[in-house]
């Protein structure tokens, strides 16, 4: 009886013996193509830590492409593991929801986590005329909301799901922090800066406006 060579592979996997005499053709596949995602992701600026995370390879394999393919080891210090960073710059957290966005896209393709990282990081450095987020912090980002530190809400102004820590104060996402940071909230005129004091959330004549209502008796009392 003749035998294909789907019906080779089948028995190979399928086999008692767990560890066969030599690889199968799969798993030579399957590391051939995580070696590949190892060495975009290296490119990308990706620790070693990070890539074997991601990949699966052994360190040992994944420090060894650093030099060939980047002149450098890997880079130094540790995965992030706080939104500290994050939060001290607005531009930081605009940053980082442009990255949630594109990871939203690509949620349902069906791509290993190291080739989407790498999908959702090109497309950030290509779109961002400045990009601030290395990739590490790229991949912690949306990180953030599975750990439950950030989660996904609704903006109150643009009606936009983003994501950040809850505020109490309400729901505004940072792209319209940045907006009203020198317009009023109420009208949307440009508020004039000062470089000292709090800052402003309404222009003079919604301020002297709020100002009069409060001040206007209730006749209904009389």
């Amino acid at each position: 009886m003749c035998i294909n060579k789907q019906d080779q592979l089948l028995a190979l996997i399928s086999c008692k013996d767990n560890k066969p005499p030599f690889p199968s053709n799969i798993d030579i596949i399957n590391h051939s193509k995580d070696t590949l995602d190892a060495a975009i992701l290296v490119q990308l600026g990706a620790r070693t830590a990070l890539v074997c995370q991601l990949t699966g390879l052994s360190r040992k394999l994944v420090s060894q492409l650093h030099i060939p393919l980047t002149g450098m080891p890997s880079p130094p210090g540790q995965v992030p593991f706080t939104d500290t960073w994050y939060l001290r710059s607005n531009q930081r957290l605009i940053h980082a929801n442009v990255v949630w966005k594109l990871f939203q896209r690509l949620e349902n393709v069906g791509h290993s986590s190291a080739r989407k990282l790498a999908h959702v990081y090109k497309t950030y450095l290509a779109i961002m005329d400045e990009p601030v987020l290395s990739l590490s912090r790229a991949y912690f980002a949306p990180r953030l909301v599975t750990i439950n530190a950030w989660y996904e809400q609704t903006c109150d102004y643009c009606n936009q799901s983003y994501i950040g820590p809850l505020d109490s104060q309400g729901s505004i996402c940072p792209a319209c922090v940045e907006y009203f940071s020198f317009r009023c909230r109420n009208c949307g005129s440009t508020i004039k800066s000062h470089a000292n004091g709090r800052r402003k959330s309404a222009c003079t004549s919604c301020h002297e406006r709020k100002k009069k209502k409060q001040e206007k008796p209730d006749l209904r009392r009389c």
